[in-house]
Order: structure tokens, then C-alpha cells, then sequence
């Protein structure tokens, strides 16, 4: 089986799903990562501070016991710096820096430094005490004494915002995501399995299998599915209306084409009376003809379906009114009057071309099926009536009539009901309620006035075709 060339597709879904997966994935690594950040600048600087106001309190108290002996003093600051750092390695931690300094009415008693050498880090500036970002400050007060303990220590998080840091975060994001790439790919490949089953069981088909797809048991198929069924029901329905109009076509030309051609034959042979009157058979049948192909091609713009017709706002008094005038020709050498009644103006919703198919159809078949001098009338009216607010456009004729029990009939292809009297395709009301199911009305067939002839009634509901 052939198929069209297409230009080759550019963008992978597979590939978006799973980039898409990986971006929220990785999304959610940088709002973690971000929210331990802030954690670290708000909840560690708050604890680092409390616990450099305990360690200060702690060395004010050795401060009170031993002032007076430097040396004890001394001592004491460097066993409390030992068991903090202790505490610190336990915990599996560097000990933070520090700077402490013990004062006695304003004279330095003891001042112990950190050993900052080769380190990334300056003292804090003692005369800015509690200004610099680096460094968290505290400042415990003895006043009976005349004892401070000044006490820096540097702020916690710094690690965190190094290479060192961003090397600990990125390493579960580095060695997690190799784990989930052929999982990811393996569940997305078996995801994406029935959307390519589908492709394949569609591509298979010939061009003439139009049977539906079969269901599916994924709802997020469901709509693709629907939606190509019903491409391939309209597609079916349009290729019957094809095969039916060919059929159609070929059926009701094969008649007056056989006119056409024994008139032809009889031109060359016979008498003058003979070859008149295959002349006026030869017209007849051109006439038939020409007629037929008109009908048939009224026929197959009919079967369209609505939502394919282009519709605007129209006067449906003047279309009636230009259509009546068209068909005046046979009413007067018939002398049949034609009379309209209907308001000065009627705005509807409508397409002219489909529409004037039905006005012309229904009135030619009143001229036709009426008696020389009969009238023929064509109403128009609309219906205010909340529930059934409607356009309604009456034909009515003083022909035979149509029994009730051959109403249905008339409205089939080619069915005749006095082929004796008439000439006529078959089709004009086959023609007539496919226009009027374009503008979803619906064509009824009644008793004309006073029970003579028939009355064609197509009513135009306000809220589908009309409007005004």
C-alpha cells in the first residue's frame, strides 16, 4: 500500500515527556536546595548565636571564681574551648572559630585568638562589635563585679555557599538521575506503546477500510479515538453520497439520453412530419437532460453536511421573492398565478446557494403539478412562541395531492407519483429536506387549502437556522 511522502517530523513527544519529567525532577532538586539555604541562613545563624551566648555565660562563671588568678583564669577558658571542640568532632563537625576576650572594669584580663592562619578569614573588628557579617557577637556583663566577657564567633552556612557545598548537594541529583534514565525510558516506551500500536493499526488499513477503530481501554485514547471514528464515519457517509449520486447520475441520463439519440437517428431518414417530430423529441429530451443534470447537481450539494456550509445573515423575504420571479416564466404560460404573503422583512441565518435550491424545488413542483389557471402560494411567517419559536415557509398548490399514506414516499429518490401528467426527475423533495436538514428544519407535507392540492410546510427552528 502507498503512502503520501510527508516531511519527516521534527520534534519528539516521547522526548518532551521524559525532558519535562527530568526539568520538574531537577526543579524540585533547586527548591529543596533553596529551602536548606534559607534554613541554614535563619535556623544555624539563631542556634550559633545561642550557643555563643551559652559558652559566653559559661566563661563568665569561671571569671567570677577566678579573676583575681590569671593563670587559673587562663586555664579555665582553655578547658571549656576543649571540651566545645570536643562536642563539635563528635558531632563530626569542624569547631567554629572563635574570639573571646574577658575584661575587669574595662581592663583585658584574657583574650584568646583563633589561629586563622592559611584560612579564608580575617578577625572581626572588635571596635564594630556585632556589625560584621562574618562574625556573631555577644557580650555577657558582671556589673558588681566589673567583669565582661566579649565573646565572636564565626557565623555558621559559609561551607554550605562553597565549592564544597554545592559539590555535597549536587551529588544525589549527579548519582540519582544515571538510575532513573533507563527506568524513565523503559516506562515511557511502554506508556507511549498503544499510542504506536494505534498508529500502526491505521497506517495498515486500505484506503477503502473506513471501519471504525477499535475501543480502547485508555482514557486519554479515548478522545483520539472518538474523534477519528468519527472522521471515518463522515468520510464513509460522504463516499456513499458519491457512489449513490454516480449511480444517481448514470440512472436517470440513460433515459433522455436514449431520447436524444433516436431523435438523432431520426433526423436523417423519414419525411418532413417525421424528421418535426423527432426534432421536438431531440428537444425534449436535451430539455430532460439538461433539467436532470441541474437536479443531480442540486442533489449532491444537498448531501453536504451543515457544518461544511458557509451561512450568513440574509432577507428570506427577498430570496423568495427573487426565486418566485425566476420561476414566473412557466407560471405565465400556464396562467397559473403565483401570490406571496409574507412580512416586509425576515432576517434568518442561511446559505443562499442551498436555500434557493429548496425555494426553486418546491415552487417548481407546485407550477408543475397544479392545473393551467390554478393558484400557487407562498407564505412566509414567524412564530413567536417561546418554545417553539420558529421561521416557517409554506407552499401551497391545487394539484392532486399527495395521499397521507404516501407522505413518506415522496420524500425517496426517484419516486414518482404521476408520471403520466409530469416529466420530472424524482428528486425535487429528496433535494428539499436534505437543504432544509442543512438549516436544521424539518419539511412537512399537508392537506393544501380547503383539502385541494398539498401544502409543503419547512419550519426553521430560531435556535439552529434562524434568526431575526
Amino acid at each position: 500500500m502507498s503512502s503520501l511522502p510527508g516531511a519527516p517530523a521534527q520534534r519528539s513527544l516521547f522526548g518532551r515527556s521524559v525532558g519535562a519529567l527530568f526539568a520538574v525532577l531537577f526543579l524540585t532538586w533547586l527548591v529543596l536546595v533553596a529551602r536548606e539555604l534559607i534554613d541554614i541562613g535563619v535556623l544555624q545563624v539563631r542556634n550559633g548565636q545561642a550557643e555563643n551566648a551559652l559558652w559566653a555565660g559559661l566563661a563568665l562563671d569561671r571569671a567570677r571564681e577566678t579573676a583575681d588568678q590569671p593563670q587559673a583564669l587562663q586555664q579555665a577558658l582553655e578547658t571549656l574551648d576543649a571540651l566545645r571542640d570536643q562536642e563539635w568532632r563528635q558531632k563530626g563537625h569542624r569547631p567554629p572559630f572563635r574570639l573571646m576576650q574577658v575584661l575587669q572594669r574595662d581592663q583585658l584580663l584574657i583574650e584568646l585568638k583563633p589561629d586563622l592562619m592559611g584560612r579564608d578569614r580575617v578577625l572581626p573588628q572588635e571596635a564594630r562589635a556585632g556589625e560584621d557579617s562574618a562574625w556573631l557577637f555577644v557580650e555577657q556583663r558582671d556589673d558588681a563585679r566589673g567583669l565582661v566577657v566579649r565573646r565572636w564567633q564565626e557565623r555558621p552556612g559559609d561551607w554550605h555557599f562553597s565549592l564544597d557545598g554545592l559539590s555535597y548537594y549536587a551529588r544525589p541529583l549527579l548519582y540519582g538521575l544515571p538510575l532513573l534514565v533507563l527506568p524513565l525510558w523503559l516506562l515511557f516506551r511502554l506508556g507511549f506503546a498503544p499510542l504506536r500500536r494505534m498508529g500502526a493499526l491505521i497506517s495498515q488499513r486500505s484506503a477503502q477500510d473506513l471501519t471504525p477503530l477499535p475501543p480502547t481501554p485508555y482514557k486519554e485514547l479515548e478522545p483520539l479515538v472518538n474523534a477519528v471514528n468519527s472522521l471515518m464515519w463522515r468520510l464513509q457517509q460522504r463516499m456513499d453520497r458519491e457512489h449513490e449520486f454516480l449511480m444517481d447520475a448514470a440512472h436517470e441520463l440513460k433515459t433522455p439520453l436514449a431520447v436524444v439519440q433516436l431523435g438523432a437517428e431520426a433526423l436523417d431518414q423519414g419525411d418532413t412530419q417525421a424528421r418535426e417530430e423527432a426534432r421536438e423529441r431531440l428537444r425534449l429530451g436535451v430539455q430532460r437532460a439538461t433539467h436532470t443534470v441541474h437536479q443531480l447537481l442540486a442533489l449532491a450539494r444537498s448531501g453536504a453536511d451543515s457544518l461544511d456550509l458557509s451561512k450568513s445573515h440574509h432577507d428570506l423575504v427577498d430570496l423568495v421573492r427573487e426565486r418566485i420571479a425566476l420561476s414566473s416564466g412557466l407560471a405565465v404560460q400556464r396562467r397559473i398565478e403565483l401570490e406571496l404573503v409574507a412580512p416586509e422583512h425576515l432576517e434568518m441565518w442561511l446559505n443562499r446557494e442551498s436555500m434557493g435550491s429548496l425555494v426553486d424545488n418546491l415552487v417548481d413542483n407546485a407550477i408543475k403539478y397544479s392545473p393551467d389557471g390554478a393558484h400557487v402560494t407562498v407564505s412566509l411567517d414567524a412564530t413567536d412562541d417561546d418554545e417553539a419559536a420558529a421561521i416557517v415557509l409554506r407552499v401551497s398548490d391545487q394539484g392532486p395531492g399527495i395521499p397521507p399514506a404516501l407522505r413518506e414516499r415522496v420524500f425517496e429518490r426517484f419516486v414518482r407519483l404521476d408520471g403520466s401528467r409530469c416529466h420530472g426527475s424524482g428528486l425535487g423533495l429528496t433535494i428539499v429536506e436534505r437543504a432544509a436538514g442543512q438549516h436544521g428544519a424539518t419539511v412537512q407535507l399537508l392537506d393544501g387549502p380547503g383539502g385541494v392540492g398539498t401544502t409543503v410546510e419547512v419550519r426553521f427552528p430560531r435556535g439552529l437556522g434562524g434568526g431575526g
